[in-house]
This record gives structure tokens, C-alpha cells and sequence, in this order.
């Protein structure tokens, strides 16, 4: 083993090194997903400089919906949404948008 260690150099701690942990991993939320209803409905989001963009909604939820556009432009941050069609309108937050498909939360209250 001398032989080894002269080689290698000495074997690391097996351990972690616990002063890097700055925080612990959140605990998964145990709640479910709402239940998406899939749709293919005309809407608009538009804009706070009042730019409307039409598009389709693919699926819905009481908390989101998921939109598609025709082409892949960015949203802001903040959008006010249109969907008469599925009974959604109001303030919506972009959660994720990947190419033309976007996922928006519906803001409550």
C-alpha cells in the first residue's frame, strides 16, 4: 500500500464536505397537478404596451393554460390573457415559453 499512496496520493474522505451546503433541497410538494382539459380554441394575449398576438389554446387548467403562436417570438414577463373560447380571461404570469408553445399561470385574486 505504501507503494500506492506515494502513486495516488492519499484516499480522499468518503465523506461530503458539509461546509459547501448553503441550503437544504426543498421538500416536494405533495399536491397534484390540476386536471388539464385538452382543447384546440382560438385566443389572444396582449401585451402592456398593447400589442395583441392571437394563438391556440392547447390544454387548461383552473391554474394555467398552454398556449401555441405562429411564430416563435418572446413574451413578457406579464401578458393579459383572451380565451373566451375555454371561459379564461384576465392577468397571466409566463411560467415557460419554448419555442411557439408557452405556458402561462393565471394570476388570482
Amino acid at each position: 500500500m505504501p507503494l500506492l499512496n506515494r502513486l495516488f496520493g492519499h484516499r480522499k474522505s468518503d465523506s461530503p464536505d458539509v461546509s459547501r451546503v448553503t441550503a437544504a433541497a426543498p421538500e416536494p410538494q405533495d399536491r397534484p397537478r390540476p386536471i388539464r382539459e385538452m382543447v384546440y380554441r382560438e385566443a389572444y394575449v396582449v401585451y402592456d404596451s398593447g400589442y395583441s398576438r392571437k394563438g391556440v389554446v392547447l390544454d387548461h387548467s383552473s391554474t394555467g393554460v398552454r398556449l401555441r403562436f405562429p411564430t416563435n417570438e418572446r413574451l413578457p414577463e406579464m401578458v393579459q390573457l383572451h380565451a373566451r373560447a375555454v371561459g379564461l380571461e384576465g392577468p397571466a404570469r409566463v411560467v415557460w415559453q419554448e419555442n411557439s408553445e408557452v405556458g402561462l399561470a393565471l394570476m388570482v385574486g
